[in-house]
């Protein structure tokens, strides 16, 4: 069950599967929509068309950090010039090397910026999936069974085209956050390579700042590559398949999420979940059918049998039955089973909606509790500058503050991705869908240690 844009609960929207298969008639037409055409292609087989081509994606020059030390003068006269010409560069600007390197990057021809296109929706992912899937619509003569394990299968697409969606647009802004992590550390790469070449730094000094370098944009390969398989994944869901298509649709993801909205959870949930499951309610009267059965006067002698054959088994024996007369009467078997059967079914659904609930109510508050970190991580930045221009703070630690405002961002997306997947699992659970939980949860991994080196 997921909530309408007006925020109540809809699942009459939900289409059901069955064995008799249409062809879904909208791939052309989905991919019309996601470039912004007006209207809509016929079906069409061109996805097995060998001709269909287009060129694969490249990847941007890494600029990888020198491993040698910088040139320094052999004579005096020399070392004395590029000492001048530094110290002029950096007065002209009121901060100093910040001002300068942002100047000289200002510099480069900078890219036209393509125009911005409206932010990809759950409600229009989730269009284009059941348009995509339209080869499972429910045949009206289906009967009960049928219908049921269809609702349960349309479930479980629902929560992966939702995950899917959710986890693209996470990775797209973690791409946003790494790019500027790559940029911090080469205007600091940058800065003390100058304070290297002009004598002031050893080279022991300007290693470490080389390493960060190579491990930011490291970092930024990775997930340039997780990116575009999360746009990839999310591409084959809503049936995507032409590369203009998947890299139009990767442009619209959206930066940031905004966060679920809140949950209140049923008097009765697990009771609510256990309803919203008809075939453990047939097991339930199945059970309770075979238990009446077996006469009332044979439960008590099994288990004062199967007590004794417990105690009488060897220490890391496995328990047999009691070798009693109980043990050839079937129908006495069978409610145990069925019951046995019963118990661990209905208890790990349970088990599962509870820590489902913790789930959600812990990611809820780690969001939150992230979300009012990245203020606290600005300001503290914005402080740390306004130290900087009034000489009482170097240019690492500048420097540093804007890695650790960096960090404070991730974590924040990190946090509001696990809301988002745990609010998903628990509507589907509540559903009648399937989930399976994680065991850990985001904690703040991603924020930056100040490991800068100091020094002006």
């Amino acid at each position: 069950m997921f909530l309408s844009s007006r925020g109540r609960a809809d699942t009459r929207s939900v289409p059901l599967p069955a064995r008799h298969r249409l062809r879904a008639l909208c791939a052309g037409a989905l991919t019309a929509a996601l470039l912004g055409t007006a209207h809509a292609q016929t079906p069409s087989a061109d996805v097995a068309d060998p001709q269909q081509a287009a060129p694969l994606p490249t990847w941007p020059a890494t600029a990888l950090a020198p491993t040698s030390a910088p040139e320094l003068p052999t004579q005096i006269d020399e070392a004395i010039r590029r000492w001048q010409s530094a110290n002029r560069a950096v007065a002209e600007f009121p901060r100093g090397h910040i001002d300068l390197l942002r100047w000289e990057q200002q510099q480069a021809p900078v890219a036209q910026a393509a125009p911005a296109a409206a932010p990809l929706t759950w409600p229009e992912v989730w269009q284009a999936v059941q348009r995509q899937h339209s080869d499972r619509l429910l045949n009206p003569r289906a009967n009960t069974t049928e219908r049921q394990q269809a609702q349960r299968q349309w479930l479980a697409m629902q929560r992966q085209a939702q995950q899917a969606w959710v986890q693209a647009s996470t990775q797209h802004a973690r791409l946003r956050l790494q790019q500027e992590r790559v940029h911090a550390a080469r205007t600091a790469h940058t800065l003390g390579e100058r304070m290297a070449t002009l004598g002031h730094w050893s080279r022991a000094r300007l290693i470490p700042l080389q390493q960060t370098l190579a491990q930011e944009q490291a970092g930024a390969i990775a997930t340039q590559w997780q990116t575009r398989q999360a746009s990839e994944a999310l591409a084959g869901l809503m049936g995507l398949w032409q590369a203009e298509a998947v890299q139009a649709l990767a442009l619209r993801l959206p930066l940031a999420l905004d966060a679920p909205a809140d949950v209140v959870a049923p008097a009765n949930a697990e009771g609510e979940a256990i309803r919203q499951r008809p075939a453990l309610q047939w097991q339930r009267e199945a059970t309770e059918r075979a238990l009446r059965s077996v006469g009332a006067a044979q439960w008590p002698a099994w288990a004062q049998e199967r007590d004794a054959a417990l105690q009488a088994t060897p220490a890391g024996a496995p328990p047999q039955w009691p070798p009693s007369a109980l043990r050839g009467d079937h129908a006495l078997e069978k409610a145990l089973d069925a019951q046995a059967d019963l118990q661990r079914e209905g208890a790990a659904l349970r088990r599962q909606v509870r820590l489902a609930w913790d789930r959600l109510q812990a990611t809820q508050a780690l969001d939150q509790l992230q979300q009012h970190a990245v203020p606290l991580a600005q300001a503290a930045e914005a402080e740390t500058l306004l130290r900087y221009n009034g000489m009482l703070q170097s240019t690492w630690e500048v420097i540093d503050a804007a890695r650790a405002r960096l960090g404070a961002q991730a974590d924040a997306i990190t946090a509001r991705q696990d809301h988002w997947l745990a609010y998903i699992d628990w509507h589907t659970l509540m559903a009648g869908g399937d989930i399976e939980l994680p065991t850990n949860l985001a904690t703040g991994q991603n924020s930056a240690s100040s490991g800068t080196a100091k020094g002006h």
